[in-house]
């Protein structure tokens, strides 16, 4: 892999792992027309887990403050940092068990461009049912809907469906607060994301010879940069009430991924 290929997908999985287009969705884009796939499953895999690293790092910088806030109020016993975690962890067993028992079974969506372009289709049509849903005043959801929120994050475990689009969507439908509703989400990604990214370690502990010290460093330092600025961005989209108008760049480019999985024959 060439530094620049570390480059692109680096800046792909930053951007794309919190604004709500889908960072698996671009990276099996990416890697399919950069032929990273092509050239070694292994080697494709050790740069997801890298990035899915690199964006960790960039929730924790970014809401240091309420993931600080939450494990004081732990260690004092306050009472709502407790039923915040109740929260947290009710919405974490959807994707845990999707995770566990699909894992094989999504492996195979991830080469497929028809499936991918579809999916981007659907999940504008899932970000454009937001709008008008953005007035919300709630700060944090009850246990059933951090439990549908939960659902939403499960369902991201194919690629094209958006992780913080699915999460963030389901809370705005609730009348959560846009901003805190992205707080929750992302939150909720810690252990997601690292979850993820623990799966598929194993299958990647050879991989680091064939991509090489120099282009994981890139890699992990453009997912963390470019993770920072999307964060920003996207409390930015939220506070002006703008979170759907995402859905016509997905309504495009899943138009595009179809056009393209027929030209070359894709399955």
């Amino acid at each position: 892999m060439s530094g620049l290929d570390a480059l692109i997908l680096g800046i792909v999985q930053g951007l794309t792992e919190f604004l709500p287009i889908s960072s698996d969705g671009h990276l099996a884009l990416a890697e399919h027309l950069l032929g990273l796939r092509a050239s070694g499953a292994v080697t494709g895999i050790f740069v997801d887990v890298t990035v899915h690293v690199a964006t960790l790092a960039a929730i924790i910088v970014a809401f240091r403050e309420p993931i600080a806030a939450l494990a004081a109020g732990l260690l004092r016993g306050a009472r709502r940092a407790w039923q915040d975690l109740g929260l947290y962890a009710v919405a974490s067993v959807p994707a845990a068990v999707a995770g566990l028992l699909a894992k094989d079974a999504i492996a195979s969506l991830y080469t497929s461009l028809p499936f991918v372009g579809a999916a981007f289709v659907l999940m504008g049509v899932i970000l454009w049912s937001a709008r008008g849903k953005m007035h919300g005043t709630r700060e944090r959801p009850n246990v059933w809907e951090a439990f549908v929120i939960g659902v939403g994050q499960a369902a991201a475990i194919a690629p094209a469906i958006s992780r913080s689009g699915c999460t963030i969507t389901a809370a705005l439908w609730r009348g959560i607060d846009p901003v805190r509703a992205a707080e929750f989400s992302f939150v909720l990604g810690v252990p997601a994301i690292a979850g993820a990214a623990l799966l598929e370690v194993k299958d990647a502990a050879s991989g680091i010879a064939q991509v090489g010290k120099g282009p994981l460093g890139i890699a992990f330092a453009a997912a963390f940069l470019s993770g920072l600025f999307a964060i920003g961005l996207l409390r930015r989209l939220l506070r002006a009430r703008a979170f759907h108008r995402f859905a016509p760049y997905l309504w495009v480019l899943g138009v595009l991924t179809l056009v393209l999985a027929a030209a070359r024959g894709a399955t």
